[in-house]
Formats: C-alpha cells, sequence, structure tokens
C-alpha cells in the first residue's frame, strides 16, 4: 500500500484594514470585521426588539449591557508543578513542595472579549428601544403552559409570540433582530413533540418559520434563561459573548471576515434533504436545500419541489434530472441576483454519490451540468462526495494529527483531517478522536489535494460562532439545521433566501 502525505497550512481569515490571521477572536479583537473595509457590509448600530416576560426581558438587556463591556476569559489551565515531580532538587526557601499543581490563565484558545461598541475594534453597537419590545402577558403564558396536550401547548406558544413579532414590525422602524427570551417553563415544557418519524414539532424552529413570513420578515435569536444566567453546562460568559455578537453582527447585514484564499468568482454549493412527511416504513415526502456560499461568506437558501422517496430505491434519496437542474437553476439565478454576476466555477458537495444516465429518470449529474449552462455556461464545475470515514491515523504523543493533514493511498482515496491537533493553539480543542473526511467521488477538473484546501477554508466560515474551526465544511454541516427548519415551513408560505434568517 501506497501513502502519500502532505500538510495543508492553515487558511487565513481578512479582518478590518484587511488584515489577516488564522484566528476570528484575534483578528476581530485587533482589527475589527472585515465590514469595516468595504461600505455597505458593516453596520454601526443594530437595533434589538425583545419578546419574553418582564423578568426573561431583563435578564437578555442585563446581558446585552454586559457584552458591551469587557469581560475576561476565564480559561484557566491546570499543570503541573515540575517541583512537585522531583522535590529531591534544591529550591528557594520560599517555595512550597507540596503544591500538586499550579493554575495559569491560558487564553490563546478563548482571550478576553474586548466588548461590543463603537469605542473598540467592532465599531457598532447595540440600541434598545421600548417601542421594539413585547411583553407575554403572564397569566395568559401560565394557562397555555398548563395545556395537558403538548402538540396544542406548542403551536399556542409559537401563536402568542407570532402576534407579538407581528406588533413590533408593523409600524416602522422596526429592529434589525428580535431577541426571543424564553422563560425555563417554555424550554421545559414545549421544547418539542415527535409527530411521526423523525419529525419532531420544535417551538425553536416553528419560531423561526413564522419570523420568515412576516410582512417584514425579520431574524430572532432565541436565548434561553440557562445562557443568560450561565446556569448548567453552558459557555463560559467571554466565549459566550464572542459567539453571540459575532452572530448578531451577521444577522444585521455585517460581514465578520471573508476567507481571501476562496476565489471571488467560485459558488460553492451544498445539497441536502429532508423528510417533509412519512405516509408510512416505505415512502417518505422529501424536499431538496440547496445553499449556496460566495468567498464573503453570504449564504443563499434554495428549497426543491416536495417529492416521493420510495425506501425500495435506495436508503439515501436522490433527485431526478429535472429536479437537479431546476434546484440548481434556481440557486445559480438567486446567485446572480445578489451578486450582479454568474460564477465562473460551480463546487457541489453533498454526502451522497452523485447518480448518472445509468440511473434513469435519477441522472442527477446531467441535470445538474443543464442546471448549469442555463445560467452560467462554459463555467468550470467540480461535483464532489464527501464522507467521515473510519480511516484514522495515529502520531507518537498525546495528541491526534494536525487540522490540515492530507493523505492519499494508493493515488485514487483522498483524505483530510479538518479536526485534530491545531498548532497555533497548541492543543486539540476537542474532547472526541476525529475522523478525517474522504472524497468518495469527484466528477471535474481540479485536483483532490486542491479541492481539499478548500474544504479546510470552509471549514472556517461558520459565522454563527467564533470558533478557530468547524469540523465540517458550512456546505454540508449546515444544511441539517437548515432543513429542521424547513420542515415547519408549509408548501404555500414564504421562505426566505438568506442564511441569516436560519442561525
Amino acid at each position: 500500500m501506497t501513502l502519500k502525505f502532505a500538510y495543508l497550512e492553515e487558511p487565513v481569515l481578512r479582518f478590518g484594514d484587511y488584515f489577516e490571521h488564522q484566528d476570528a477572536k484575534t483578528g476581530l479583537a485587533e482589527y475589527g470585521s472585515y465590514g469595516t473595509c468595504v461600505p455597505g457590509l458593516h453596520p454601526q448600530e443594530i437595533k434589538l426588539g425583545f419578546i419574553g416576560t418582564g423578568d426573561t426581558i431583563s435578564s437578555a438587556k442585563e446581558w446585552i449591557e454586559r457584552c458591551s463591556g469587557h469581560i475576561e476569559s476565564e480559561n484557566i489551565k491546570l499543570i503541573k508543578s515540575k517541583l512537585a515531580e522531583d522535590k529531591s532538587q534544591m529550591v528557594a526557601p520560599f517555595v512550597n513542595l507540596d503544591a500538586p499543581e499550579i493554575r495559569r490563565l491560558d487564553k490563546i484558545q478563548n482571550r478576553d472579549f474586548p466588548g461590543f461598541n463603537k469605542e473598540n475594534s467592532f465599531k457598532c453597537s447595540f440600541v434598545l428601544n421600548q417601542r421594539w419590545e413585547k411583553t407575554l402577558n403572564y397569566r395568559e403564558l401560565q394557562a397555555v403552559l398548563e395545556i395537558v396536550d403538548k402538540r396544542e401547548r406548542i403551536e399556542k406558544l409559537v401563536e402568542m409570540i407570532d402576534s407579538c413579532l407581528s406588533s413590533i414590525v408593523r409600524t416602522p422602524p422596526i429592529p434589525d433582530i428580535i431577541m426571543i427570551a424564553i422563560t425555563e417553563e417554555m424550554e421545559e415544557l414545549a421544547h418539542s413533540y415527535k409527530i411521526s418519524g423523525n419529525f419532531h414539532l420544535n417551538l425553536r424552529r416553528c419560531i423561526k418559520a413564522r419570523a420568515m413570513n412576516q410582512p417584514t420578515p425579520i431574524p430572532v435569536q432565541i436565548i434561553t434563561q440557562r445562557a443568560l444566567k450561565g446556569k448548567g453546562d453552558v459557555q463560559e460568559p467571554a466565549l459566550r459573548a464572542w459567539n453571540f455578537c459575532t452572530a448578531q453582527y451577521y444577522k444585521a447585514n455585517g460581514t465578520p471576515w471573508i476567507a481571501p484564499t476562496l476565489e471571488p468568482d467560485t459558488c460553492y454549493v451544498g445539497v441536502s434533504f429532508y423528510v417533509v412527511k412519512e405516509i408510512n416504513d416505505e415512502l417518505t415526502i422529501r424536499s431538496s436545500v440547496s445553499q449556496a456560499f460566495d468567498y464573503l461568506g453570504q449564504g443563499l437558501i434554495l428549497r426543491g419541489d416536495p417529492f416521493e422517496w420510495d425506501k425500495k430505491s435506495g436508503r439515501v434519496p436522490h433527485l431526478t434530472k429535472s429536479g437537479a437542474s431546476i434546484l440548481i437553476r434556481q440557486t445559480l439565478t438567486e446567485y446572480y441576483t445578489t451578486t450582479g454576476q454568474t460564477p465562473k466555477r460551480v463546487v457541489i458537495h453533498k454526502s451522497s454519490l452523485f447518480w448518472g444516465a445509468e440511473r434513469g429518470e435519477f441522472d442527477e449529474i446531467d441535470g445538474f451540468y443543464e442546471g448549469i449552462d442555463a445560467v452560467a455556461p462554459r463555467c468550470e464545475t467540480d461535483f464532489v462526495t464527501l464522507k467521515q470515514t473510519g480511516l484514522r491515523l495515529f502520531r507518537e504523543g498525546k495528541y491526534p494529527p494536525l487540522r490540515g493533514t492530507y493523505f492519499c493511498v494508493e493515488g485514487r482515496e483522498h483524505f483530510l483531517y479538518t479536526m485534530g491537533f491545531v498548532p497555533y493553539l497548541e492543543t486539540y480543542p476537542r474532547t472526541y478522536v476525529p475522523e478525517p473526511w474522504q472524497i468518495v467521488q469527484h466528477i471535474g477538473g481540479s485536483s483532490p489535494k486542491e479541492l481539499c484546501r478548500e474544504i479546510l477554508t470552509l471549514t472556517k466560515m461558520y459565522v454563527n460562532n467564533c470558533d478557530f474551526a468547524d469540523g465540517s465544511p458550512i456546505t454540508i454541516s449546515f444544511s441539517e439545521k437548515v432543513g429542521e427548519i424547513m420542515k415547519h415551513v408549509s408548501d404555500g408560505e414564504k421562505i426566505q433566501s438568506s442564511y441569516r434568517f436560519y442561525m
């Protein structure tokens, strides 16, 4: 067996003043967002509305106020004292030899949060106004929470919140984002309800779906009391602030960072499926979802038409030729409308194989070609199937292989570690054993190694948090969340194409 290895250098991100760095937190803290470089990509103020009880709205406001100032990281590492390991050596008389360990700050993984305000690098602040607040009536809320039927309980809560949303967006000026601060009882008693198979009526997803169908659609941020007050297994305050503020900045049409190594004229598309309805054990109604991203990280979400899928045809659903053509044509048309230009290259990622002409009506390959040629004829294409595999590498020491480790088996099978030991962080920032991604299928002219470089970069485009990187490229990782929200949008209802409505 022939193995070839290579280390793909960590992709950099670009921030304010065109500063480039590997780490999102460092880039934002030192130079601010990339949006400040380009007119129209940087909001100086983010208007926030609130829905909740008097108590939860008060807690949410306190959190917003806290985010406006400096928050020190609590990232403290315990390390063994070398003195404790070898007490036989002569040391200074004032050293405590019995100390088994010492504490030190280790802020590489999670640095202090500088504060979200106009005076520091963010150059942006939150704006609050009572006209954008709607308080849930306590007695009405308690009456809904006491409804015995859980499905009805969730539906009534969604109606209450939807009514408040409608009230806020009815009169301009309206906020950029609405914070929905739910109570602990709402989270406990109305989280989700199983309807059939793997379809669950979910309070959070229902609210996001309803928000998209307002006369003036508006992104929402659902926030729990656990997150606001730091209860239970939640992130420490500085990390919560990093993730929260970055997500709100993006939802308000800001651009935190871009990936300069991605080509500006390339459209990256992820295609996935979700269950709309399960009729029986064999037949389900499914729909496809297309997610398109450019080098700015601007995401577009498109939904395909529902179709029947008989599991006898295969466990994993596939598009018909016409379905693939329509989906990618609509996606690229929306891409052109948003960016003002057609792409010179289209990359499609799937977690299932691309079926060809040998599959009859399920000829996805020719369908995608047909749809692409209708919008961007003669553009370059790469169709890539990605799966995580059980094949793993081991290295000496206590850490797994480096993130960015690329290896090829017999010149045919190509693998990439998107998680692993990160030299900049001086550690592996996860608790599980990392699995490499494999390029299971590739149809196109690009080299597998260059495709892996792109995949590595796409793991850094998830703007819903400030992690160093995600384990999956955004074309794959966000598909499940989008599909879960799509389940709660009926065929006759509107969906929003902007990625910020699904975060």
